[in-house]
């Protein structure tokens, strides 16, 4: 927590560093590189090029911002490329006009180009949203598959155990008493899952990003599945360059603890596990080779698991994929650094 806290503050600080170029260094820079030309170029157009600048400002900073760097933009306007220059003193008081022009251009250009900025992240806010939603509908009819199996046979089970006219021996007993112990783990799974991915659209809008290896990565989702945490470590060995990540470390444990517990019931040794980054991107790759269909394994079921990975990837803006071949299953969990 103590990291995020660091990284969080040390984000706020890099925005307000650049904001700070952004309002007085590089205008500056801007007039420095113009002034050379001054002689065959109008203050008009050196206006026309500050308005350019202080739109990009609104746009990636917002309408305060770009405001100020229109109030500093028209101030180094009159010092650099009004006569007199290096001073703020205005003999021609046509000037005045210009500089009430420029400034309530680049007042207006903030507010609209503000406005864009807000409508752009309302819009993917509300394509997040829409994805969610789409995901929700097909949880609904997954759960519904993936509990059909174990419900049935438990009440199949118990049925038989009530049943006083049913002659059964101490062994169908007991048989029948181990089916509805191991049914009902394999439904607190699925529901432990639901809370898991409920939880994970829960914090749509509040990711907690931090940076983290690989190893706390592995070492997260293993903890989360202690049944499976004595087999696979021994197959897991990361590789690649991105030994350190970034992004929402309990999202991607859930995530993650899904796929090796899917690899570990539907397929079968070597498992690997690899993390690269390129492009802009993290990627995980979990790879193992196919395995046998034992009834168990069909019936443990496995769209709970694959729908909590859709959602960590969709709320971290990247995508999952999920690719079978002669060689086994392949699942990629890829999202931007």
């Amino acid at each position: 927590m103590a990291l995020a806290y660091l990284q969080k503050n040390s984000g706020w600080r890099h925005s307000l560093l650049w904001s700070v170029s952004g309002i007085l260094l590089l205008p500056v820079l801007g007039c420095l590189l113009l002034i050379p030309l001054r002689e065959a170029i109008s203050p008009t157009d050196v206006a026309m090029l500050l308005l350019l600048w202080i739109s990009a400002m609104a746009l990636q900073f917002g309408k305060a911002p770009a405001m100020l760097t229109t109030i500093w933009s028209v101030l180094l306007l009159n010092w650099c490329f009004v006569p007199p220059y290096y001073t703020l003193n205005v003999h021609d008081i046509s000037n005045f006009i210009s500089f009430f022009v420029m400034a309530a251009f680049g007042v207006f250009i903030s507010y609209l180009s503000d406005r864009l900025r807000q409508q752009l992240h309302t819009s993917a806010q509300q394509q997040l949203q829409v994805e969610l939603e789409q995901q929700r509908a097909v949880l609904l009819r997954s759960l519904s598959h993936d509990l059909r199996t174990p419900l049935a046979t438990i009440m199949g089970a118990s049925s038989m155990l009530a049943d006083t006219d049913l002659q059964l021996s101490a062994e169908q007993r007991q048989q029948q008493a181990q089916n509805i112990y191991q049914q009902s783990l394999l439904l607190n799974q699925h529901f432990e899952k639901v809370l898991e991915l409920s939880k994970a659209q829960l914090m749509r809008d509040s990711l907690r990003i931090s940076v983290f290896s690989a190893d706390d990565l592995i070492a997260g989702a293993l903890a989360r599945r202690s049944d499976d945490a004595g087999l696979m470590p021994v197959c897991l060995r990361p590789e690649g360059a991105a030994q350190q990540l970034s992004g929402d470390l309990e999202l991607l444990e859930m995530a993650l603890a899904n796929l090796l517990e899917n690899a570990h019931r539907h397929g079968a040794p070597p498992y690997q596990l690899v993390f690269s980054a390129a492009d802009g991107h993290y990627q995980l790759r979990l790879h193992n080779a196919p395995g046998e269909k034992r009834q168990t394994q069909r019936d443990s079921g496995t769209g709970l698991g694959l729908r909590i990975c859709q959602t960590v990837a969709a709320l971290h803006r990247g995508r999952f994929v999920l690719e079978h071949n002669a060689t086994g299953v392949t699942a990629l969990l890829e999202w931007p650094q």
